[in-house]
């Protein structure tokens, strides 16, 4: 890619890769085979009906195996006729422009490496004033010579510039004609099946999950309390279902679903282990598959009920209600909402490991719980973020840190 600026239309001066003498074999190889579908489906369509002529057992039994395959083939051949000449004029389309483009990103880089080497500046320099040269005189002219020769440097990259982005208009032309025509081939023939439909709804409310589960997580910092931790559990328990009916579908990899599978386990619960108090249901998901989680997020759901009644209803009971969510399950206030966002666990919970350091081996097992959460909440952040910047994640970076984290 040339190494200056953007083109006067704005765009990154590069080359146009592609094979155009490969696209022209394919294209044409492409109408040859919708040719010969076809030939071929009338040849099955003249077996099916009898039109051939010849009779016999073997030919009965050929005809109920052809069945109505030639309708099939047909419409396929119908399909890759019509697109193999849009390739060809592609290809050919990008065999003439491909070298222009090509010399004008080498010509361009040529000239930026001159205009960079040279001194001076596309904008006058002024004379007479505080660090400038003196109007008239050796220095004034030779810094004038330096700029004019500076903006002429400038000028006749701009100019190549341009070139290229013409000839870019021309291959981008060509290949939007192609991607439309062959649109208009398919239009309406090719179709998904009921299954392709219901994979484009998993994938976009996979999509529509990563989002919600970004916002309870936030609440969660904020809030905590239960409610919040059951409906990021049923996210969870939801979101590992379709992950298991896309591969089933294998729209995603074993892999993918190995990930889903270890994100729901509940990793940092070995001092509960330890201490004889660990349960495997209330864990996972939140405790959406266990009584206790929902057992007090009903709890939960009447104190709010009660704030709401207290306050008298309308804009002032929700105001109320919001305000138990918050000092109802932050006793501490800022800090417990800070200690979350830093450890991933509230006041409540460190108080409670003193109930699993019994001996040596509960106490190792309570560190690396605590050393769990202080690894898992950064990952946890930078997932989050990467779903608004789009850059790659530490965990797929690393994908073995997905394991455990």
């Amino acid at each position: 890619m040339h190494a200056g600026p953007q083109s006067p239309k704005g765009r990154w001066i590069d080359y146009v890769e592609g094979d155009p003498e490969g696209i022209v074999a394919r294209g044409r190889s492409i109408e040859s085979l919708g040719q010969a579908m076809k030939a071929s489906a009338t040849t099955l369509e003249q077996v099916k009906s009898g039109a051939d002529g010849q009779r016999g057992l073997a030919v009965e039994k050929l005809r109920e195996v052809v069945g109505d395959s030639h309708g099939l083939l047909r419409q396929a051949g119908e399909l890759y006729e019509p697109t193999g000449p849009v390739l060809v004029a592609y290809g050919q389309a990008l065999a003439a422009v491909q070298p222009r483009i090509r010399a004008h990103v080498d010509t361009c880089a040529e000239l930026w490496a001159t205009f960079s080497a040279l001194p001076g500046s596309v904008e006058p320099r002024g004379t007479g004033g505080w660090f400038q040269p003196e109007p008239d005189s050796p220095e004034a002219e030779q810094q004038a010579e330096e700029d004019a020769a500076k903006l002429a440097a400038y000028r006749a990259w701009e100019d190549e510039a341009g070139y290229w982005d013409a000839d870019y208009d021309t291959w981008e032309e060509a290949f939007e004609t192609a991607a439309n025509e062959i649109g208009d081939v398919l239009e309406g023939k090719v179709k998904d099946g009921f299954w392709d439909n219901v994979d484009g709804f998993v994938a976009g409310l996979q999509k529509v999950l990563s989002w919600a589960g970004l916002a309870v997580g936030i609440l969660a910092i904020i809030f905590g309390g239960p409610i919040l931790a059951l409906i990021g559990g049923i996210i969870g328990l939801v979101a590992l279902g379709l992950t298991i009916y896309q591969r089933i579908r294998e729209d995603v990899g074993d892999k993918e679903l190995m990930f889903a599978i270890f994100a729901v386990l509940p990793w940092g619960k070995l001092g509960k282990i330890t201490s004889g108090k660990f349960s495997f249901v209330d864990d996972m998901f939140g405790g959406a598959l266990g009584a206790t989680a929902w057992r007090n997020a009903g709890s939960q759901a009447k104190e709010l009920g009660f704030a709401y009644l207290f306050h008298g209803r309308g804009a002032s009971g929700a105001l109320g209600s919001l305000r138990q969510l918050a000092t109802g399950n932050n006793p501490n206030g800022f800090g417990d909402v800070f200690l979350r966002l830093l450890t991933g666990r509230d006041a409540a919970a460190y108080e409670k490991l003193n109930d699993t350091i019994t001996g040596v081996v509960p106490a190792l097992a309570t560190a690396s719980d605590l050393l769990h959460g202080l690894f898992a909440v950064p990952l946890k952040y930078d997932g989050w973020i990467s779903m608004f910047t789009g850059h790659e994640t530490i965990k797929e970076k690393v994908p073995a840190i997905d394991v455990v984290w």
